[in-house]
């Protein structure tokens, strides 16, 4: 009674630190759809009424004047109950409204996207990411693209035709100390992917964040704050999309201008691990570059999002849920096709990971114990870049295993949350909130950081 009394008086505002993005460009909904994006970044997902809604309370407005304004926009009459009814079940609760001279003690909900980063820090902060994005912003002219990508055909045609891969490695394995200048190469490598995220999203109009680190399950990750994306159009996300596979070309490129010049095995294996890094970031299954440029494709944010609506849609005699009808056609053939090929595939990744976890940690326990003795004797020899191989093996064996032990259990406890909650799920409120608002993962384009023979996965 009180709180409502406190409406009747005040009326509404927007909530500090919340920005309008505008209509979203590409969507796969059915419906005209907008984005707002909270002050801890946050992106929600609004319908053409709520957005009204939001976008007209600035400032503080009696409830009456709100409605009416609202009203005049949205071409359909919204009462004062109507709107204290969105306002205070949606918007309210979301963190986008607030009344003027109250305190909101509630935190507003958050997208917790399955296999997102963890325990996440700045390597680079915004003002420097902006200044280096303007830099090398002409990097992405029509013609510089070209012509990167056909030096890079020609580059592999040339190192196809007379290197010797095979030696190379040999002698960057033989070698503690290459191995150590390689694995740095290829950190440094994975941080100029983030940099061409980054520059796309500020070649298309939007505003990158820091590029930062994280955890990927227990692989440290980088990663690229480009939410502000969602604000392009569906040309200018999968630029930012792919963005870091474009960076990395020029990377290729130049490790193999230095092997052509000076016949490193060091920097024609980079050349090699740098390829096959960017061919692990192209396939959709998770959250990587080629994820986001499904999405993209779809005009849909969060695939993961609708692995559930998807199945649930095709069990006889069910009528199709919302999250899947709001689709448009085309949106919901490619979304439909990613769940029935991704989840078989990742739900065989899942069985064979459960049936070889005891072997593996058998094997990775004894390697471990060989890595961490010829560490020891390192030590106390004082052979600095040989302990460093050593610790670097042995971070290459656990991870792996811990990894595998992390995400098994992550998945079983999901599925634990996602039966309880369908079991006592409200369908009509669940309907509605689908109908009319959902929110949308910030999205960070990521890279791994792992030793010296590669650094993928790891948004």
């Amino acid at each position: 009674m009180t709180e409502d009394l406190a409406v009747a008086e005040t009326g509404w505002q927007r909530a500090a630190g919340v920005e309008l993005l505008g209509q979203v460009s590409g969507s796969g909904l059915n419906h005209t759809t907008y984005l707002a994006r909270r002050a801890d970044g946050q992106v929600v997902q609004l319908s053409e009424l709520l957005h009204h809604i939001v976008y007209f309370a600035e400032g503080p407005l009696l409830s009456d004047e709100l409605a009416r304004r609202v009203s005049d926009a949205y071409g359909r009459e919204l009462d004062v109950e109507g709107l204290n009814l969105l306002a205070k079940s949606k918007l309210h609760p979301l963190g986008l409204l607030e009344v003027p001279g109250t305190v909101t003690v509630t935190e507003a909900p958050s997208a917790t996207p399955l296999l997102a980063l963890r325990a996440k820090a700045t390597v680079v902060p915004r003002s420097a990411v902006e200044r280096l994005s303007l830099i090398f912003k002409p990097l992405y002219a029509t013609p510089v693209v070209i012509l990167a990508c056909l030096g890079l055909v020609a580059l592999d045609v040339r190192l196809f035709l007379g290197s010797d891969p095979t030696a190379a490695l040999n002698d960057v394995l033989m070698t503690p100390t290459m191995l150590l200048t390689l694995f740095l190469l290829m950190t440094v490598g994975a941080l100029f992917h983030e940099l061409g995220h980054a520059t796309a999203c500020r070649y298309g109009g939007a505003t990158p964040g820091v590029i930062g680190v994280g955890l990927y399950v227990v692989f440290p990750a980088f990663y690229t704050d480009v939410t502000d994306s969602y604000r392009l159009s569906r040309a200018g996300r999968i630029r930012t999309d792919l963005g870091g596979l474009y960076f990395h070309v020029w990377w290729v490129l130049a490790a193999g201008i230095g092997y052509l010049l000076t016949g490193s095995p060091l920097l024609l294996l980079a050349v090699i691990v740098t390829q096959l890094q960017m061919a692990q970031q192209l396939p959709p299954t998770i959250r990587l570059d080629g994820y986001f440029v499904l999405a993209d494709l779809a005009g849909v944010p969060d695939l993961f999002g609708r692995v559930g609506p998807v199945f649930r849609s095709l069990i006889p005699g069910r009528p199709v849920d919302p999250r899947v009808s709001e689709l448009k056609p085309l949106s919901r053939r490619i979304v439909k096709g990613w769940v029935l090929v991704v989840v078989p595939f990742l739900a065989g990744v899942l069985v064979w990971a459960a049936v070889s976890l005891p072997y593996v940690l058998m094997s990775a326990s004894a390697a471990v114990t060989v890595h961490a003795e010829n560490l020891s004797t390192a030590l106390a020899t004082g052979q600095i870049p040989e302990a460093l191989v050593s610790f670097l093996g042995i971070l290459l064996l656990a991870l792996p295993a811990v990894g595998s032990v992390l995400i098994l259990g992550q998945v079983a406890t999901s599925l634990g949350k996602a039966v309880t909650r369908r079991l006592t799920a409200d369908k009509r409120t669940t309907t509605t909130r689908a109908r009319h608002v959902a929110t949308s993962p910030s999205r960070r384009h990521i890279q791994a950081i792992r030793a010296s023979r590669r650094h993928t996965p790891a948004h």
